[in-house]
Parts: structure tokens; sequence; C-alpha cells
């Protein structure tokens, strides 16, 4: 799958629009986006985002990984999320890795990091082709 086809799958779901994720990068079995989501996410001025808008991300950027593994879409078997901290900041950076594919079955990482590097969550993920 190339950049562009990445950028429409992505597209199609308005989900990912709505929560302001952006594709950074894409092949190799990586894929990074950018995340800067509505204040709608947060109950209130400085307050830190929901962990359902985290989980997307850190979803959509451990499957976006394995679709560059495969270049076909993928689906979300299984998700396993740990919230290490209070995700305060305006703006973070989420990607994902694929760890092993098989013929069915892929399985892929992610992070959810400020832009300066701190780790706000991370996520491990079973996917079906």
């Amino acid at each position: 799958m190339t950049r562009e086809e990445a950028e429409a799958l992505l597209a199609s779901c308005p989900l990912h629009a709505l929560l302001g994720l952006e594709l950074e990068e894409f092949g190799d079995g990586r894929a990074s986006f950018r995340f800067a989501p509505p204040a709608s996410v947060r109950s209130g001025e400085g307050a830190p985002m929901h962990g359902g808008a985290l989980a997307t991300a850190l979803d959509t950027a451990a499957t976006f990984a394995v679709i560059a593994s495969f270049g076909a879409d993928a689906s979300t078997v299984d998700l396993r999320l740990d919230f290490l901290r209070p995700a305060l900041d305006p703006e973070l950076i989420v990607e994902g890795v694929t760890l092993r594919a098989g013929r069915r079955l892929a399985w892929a990482d992610a992070a959810a990091t400020t832009v300066d590097g701190r780790v706000v969550a991370t996520a491990r993920g079973t996917f079906t082709l």
C-alpha cells in the first residue's frame, strides 16, 4: 500500500479526522501520527485527554503499522493498553511498529509520547488480515 492509499484509508473513517490524527510516516512495518485532539476529548481546559481518545490513537497507529507490513487493511482482534501518565499536552506523537506478521495474524506495539519524548501510554495488539 502506498502512502497515498494509507492516507485515503485514514480519511475513510471520520473518527480519525475528528480526533486530529495526521499521518507523518508510513512504511516498512511502521506508522507515525501527529495527534492533536480537539478540546471535546477533555473535561475542561488543562484536563487530561479522555482515555478512549488515546486508546483510539494507539489502536490506529498499531493497525497502520500492520497495514504497512502487509499492504492491506487489518482489523484489531485484541488490544492491551497501559496509561503511564496523564495526557495533558495539546499534541502527541503516536507511533506503531509491527512485531511479527504471520499469514493471518500480526502483532504490533504502539506508543503515545509528548512532542519532547515523554511516554504517555503504550499498547500491544493482535490484528487479523
